[in-house]
């Protein structure tokens, strides 16, 4: 395809080249990424829009494969160019999710370009960043990060609270007695107030510190910079808190209090470890009732703003197939034949008016969780917990990877194996766990 001031082609490859004329010498030539490299699009769009940058920088007297000057290659332009598709910084790595990018510049607004004692990454030229200077930023912001108490609001009666805390009853929900009411005010009406740790920041700090040192790379591979400043030794990694396990009975009073059509996406979360992403951007094409088997090919974007309403999987390993037990699928077969369109690409969970359920139309599991006295559990924590599940019931650290679509894995587990027979197993071995959720939830319907 032929452009006034360049053109694009298709290589055997599939992939597009894009050709354009140098204003100067006059010769045309083919588009390079900044180490030289050859520079292909995966669609005419991409290339498209590439041309398009290029005719403007040209236009302006900007030559795209120029080095940066010191002068004026500051930080904040190294992180943006670090985070442009189009300045090819990243060509070996996958395009960045409207997320993903959103979330780094949120921890380089946040962290890196913090003012810290009239010292800030931000003002200094990126080849005058010392490591001294990369260690005294680092070394402050960790001084900050300390963790603070607060209250955990919730909608439980005092007394039910303070029965629990006091071995008197143990059920989260359902009728409190006139007994317990009684104890209770004869105990002076005591209000028993939870708090929880807030994030210090720690883990936040150790991304921040990542994307610096990727950012210092590619200065390092452009040869604008002679060596990356960022060594400091473990600063990218960081200590994540334990995640809290659901039991079963929580699990059962959950589904019990969330509105009847979110029943069975609790029951799902907590069983198969899917993301939920992956969970509600299931649809009706992707559950097949006679293999016991659900499909994850997708997941729902965040946002209703996204230009897409679905993304590919966090992973490679994200594509997958995976068994469930018996009693899960019965379940979800009743939820479609109530709440889900018979069309193939119908979601499989959405709000009471049909709309996908992105990330801000989650708020009834949230009035769940805190009328149950829960608010400690996040809807992730169901995730971890159908991985709890399955180990209890013998998967291999190889079954488990395979059934929550993780990628990675620690060196010393490379001889552990999964295999389809085996998730099969796994999911056969569930059912126990399903009966005895749907069982409790009878007793708290009964109740």
């Amino acid at each position: 395809m032929k452009k006034n001031f360049g053109s694009i082609r298709q290589l055997k490859s599939g992939r597009f080249q894009v050709r354009y004329r140098d204003p100067k010498s006059g010769k045309d030539k083919t588009a390079r990424t900044l180490d030289d490299r050859a520079l292909t699009f995966a669609s005419i769009k991409e290339a498209e829009t590439y041309l398009l940058h290029l005719k403007s920088d040209t236009l302006r007297g900007l030559s795209p494969y120029s080095k940066a000057k010191a002068k004026s290659y500051t930080l904040p332009a190294a992180v943006e160019q670090y985070l442009d598709p189009d300045s090819g910084s990243r060509l070996n790595s996958k395009p960045l999710r409207s997320s993903t990018l959103s979330g780094y510049r949120s921890l380089a607004d946040g962290y890196i370009y913090r003012d810290l004692n009239n010292f800030c990454l931000a003002d200094k030229e990126l080849t005058k960043i010392t490591r001294q200077e990369i260690r005294i930023w680092f070394s402050q912001i960790q001084g900050q990060c300390v963790s603070v108490k607060r209250e955990v609001k919730t909608k439980a009666h005092p007394a039910r609270t303070w029965a629990r805390s006091q071995g008197l009853v143990k059920s989260i929900n359902g009728r409190i007695s006139p007994d317990v009411i009684e104890a209770w005010k004869q105990a002076g009406a005591p209000i028993i107030k939870k708090y929880r740790d807030e994030p210090s920041g720690s883990v936040q700090l150790a991304a921040a510190y990542r994307l610096l040192k990727a950012v210092f790379n590619v200065a390092l591979e452009d040869e604008i910079i002679e060596s990356n400043p960022c060594r400091i030794k473990g600063a990218g990694s960081a200590n994540h808190p334990e995640r809290v396990i659901a039991t079963n009975e929580q699990i059962a009073a959950l589904i019990h209090e969330v509105p009847e059509r979110y029943k069975a996406s609790v029951l799902m979360a907590a069983i198969t470890s899917i993301r939920a992403s992956e969970l509600f951007g299931l649809q009706r094409k992707h559950i097949n009732p006679l293999k016991l088997e659900i499909t994850i090919e997708h997941q729902l974007t965040g946002y209703s703003a996204d230009l897409e309403m679905f993304v590919p999987t966090k992973t490679d390993a994200g594509n997958r197939t995976v068994a469930i037990p018996s009693g899960l699928m019965e379940s979800i077969q009743i939820h479609m034949d109530k709440f889900t369109d018979p069309n193939p690409d119908a979601l499989i969970f959405t709000t009471s008016n049909g709309k996908p359920l992105y990330k801000g139309r989650r708020s009834w599991f949230v009035t769940a969780k805190r009328r149950l006295d829960l608010d400690h559990l996040h809807f992730h924590d169901l995730r971890h917990t159908g991985q709890t599940l399955a180990m209890e019931k013998g998967a291999t650290v190889k079954d488990l990877q395979r059934r929550a679509g993780q990628a990675s894995e620690q060196a010393a587990q490379i001889y552990v194996h999964g295999h389809n027979k085996r998730d099969r197993i796994v999911a056969d071995s569930l059912e126990s766990d399903v009966q005895d959720v749907i069982r409790k939830l009878q007793q708290f319907n009964a109740s």
